[in-house]
């Protein structure tokens, strides 16, 4: 028996890789690997925006089926649709209304004129076709008697055939004219209806044009009570003004008070001064009063010496400057006031 190898082979059999076409077959297997490789890298941008896409296109199929259930499937969502859109359709108009209310009223009875303007269009046009009923009406009529009188005339010679062609004639005019009298009665009938209809909308055009004056001057009043009202809110009411008003009353204030406080600091001051003066007068006033005590008992004793003769006084005697005999004493002459005054003056 042959041996067999660990692989799994007859010993000294060759598998097919191991062969030479088995390389061969690796290499083309490699080859093919590396072109595989190559085709997804450059197709790899294209594989990515066919996702994205795919992904975009479950999003809005998923969106389309979203609206679709609420508005045809789900009664509450499409009931909520429903309100906001009229709740956004009154913002718009009432905005609009808000604008210019008075346009709106003006607006409303020029359509009511045009739509009156067609309806008397139309019964114009009804007229019309009255009166070409009523000459077709004529028409036949003068027709049938023409019939008649030929049927008349062709059975005095005999002529069944013109007989019975002008007696045919004849019949289908009269029928004619009962057709037309029937549609002239029915456009009869409009024309009542039409003009019943006219009246009425002149009487709506009319109240309508009225109200709508009316309501114009009761706008023109509103606006010139609200711009008086407005004014009235900027003199008594809370603005912006009045708020910077108040910081600059308050500023104007608090200066006036600081000016008040310096001014007052500064009498204060003086007063100060004015009490010191008064206070140096105090003292002047009691020193001229004991210099006029003084000279009072100087007097007194030379009136008590009737010999003149001059008292010798000691250094330490306070009367010994009074007597006009001593050297450097004030003449007794002078007014006791004007001596001191001088003295006071020169201590100054």
């Amino acid at each position: 028996m042959a041996e067999i190898s660990s692989g799994g082979t007859p010993a000294g059999k060759r598998t097919y890789w191991q062969r030479p076409e088995g390389k061969v077959g690796m290499g083309l297997l490699a080859g093919m690997g590396v072109g595989l490789a190559w085709g997804f890298i450059t197709l790899l941008p294209k594989l990515i925006e066919i996702a994205e896409n795919t992904l975009y296109l479950s999003f809005l199929l998923g969106a389309l089926a979203l609206v679709y259930c609420m508005v045809f499937v789900w009664d509450r969502p499409r009931t909520l649709l429903f309100y906001g859109l009229q709740m956004i359709s009154r913002w718009i108009t009432g905005n609009f209304v808000e604008l210019d209310p008075v346009s709106i009223l003006h607006a409303f009875v020029k359509q009511m004129k045009e739509r009156r303007a067609v309806i008397q269009d139309r019964l114009g046009r009804l007229v019309g076709v009255r009166r070409m009923l009523e000459s077709k009406i004529a028409q036949s009529e003068k027709e049938r008697q023409q019939a008649l009188r030929l049927a008349g005339a062709a059975r005095g010679t005999g002529d069944d055939d013109g007989l019975n062609a002008h007696a045919e004639i004849a019949a289908r005019r009269s029928r004619d004219i009962e057709e037309y009298d029937a549609m002239k009665g029915q456009m009869q009938n409009i024309e009542g209806l039409l003009q019943r209809v006219l009246r009425r909308a002149d009487y709506h055009i009319q109240t309508a044009e009225d109200e709508a004056n009316q309501l114009a001057d009761k706008h023109t009043i509103t606006k010139a009570v609200g711009a008086a009202t407005t004014a009235a809110q900027g003199i008594f009411g809370d603005t912006d003004l009045l708020e910077v008003r108040n910081m600059a009353a308050e500023r104007i204030r608090d200066d006036y008070e600081k000016r008040l406080g310096e001014l007052q600091t500064l009498i204060d001051l003086t007063d100060f001064d004015h009490a010191v003066d008064l206070n140096q007068m105090a003292f002047r006033q009691d020193g001229l009063a004991q210099l006029a005590e003084a000279e009072m008992k100087v007097s007194a004793v030379e009136k008590a010496d009737p010999a003149g003769s001059a008292r010798a006084l000691s250094a330490g005697d306070p009367l010994a400057g009074f007597s006009s005999g001593i050297p450097g004493g004030t003449p007794m002459g002078a007014k006791p006031e004007d001596r001191w005054r001088g003295k006071l003056r020169g201590g100054r």
